[in-house]
């Protein structure tokens, strides 16, 4: 969080509830423009695609290697 922002936030707990309330939806409206919004890159839709055709042919990793992954990677 810069600086500006948070200096900015801790003044706004002063500010009358109307003002919180459109504060707090201009935010939310600056967010949806930034978050899940992702450009796929050419990489990725080869990755994509590979998934796709493994999937339509039925290639799928085991139970039993997906929870060693997960159990290795936790630890």
């Amino acid at each position: 969080m810069t600086k500006a922002l948070k200096e900015l936030l801790g003044r706004a707990t002063r500010w009358p509830r109307e003002v919180q309330e459109e504060a707090v939806d201009t935010l939310r409206s600056i967010e949806r423009g930034y978050v899940g919004s992702y450009t796929l890159t050419a990489e990725d839709k080869k990755a994509l695609a590979r998934s796709a055709e493994d999937a339509r042919k039925g290639r799928f990793v085991s139970s039993r290697k997906v929870s060693a992954f997960f159990k290795k990677s936790r630890s």
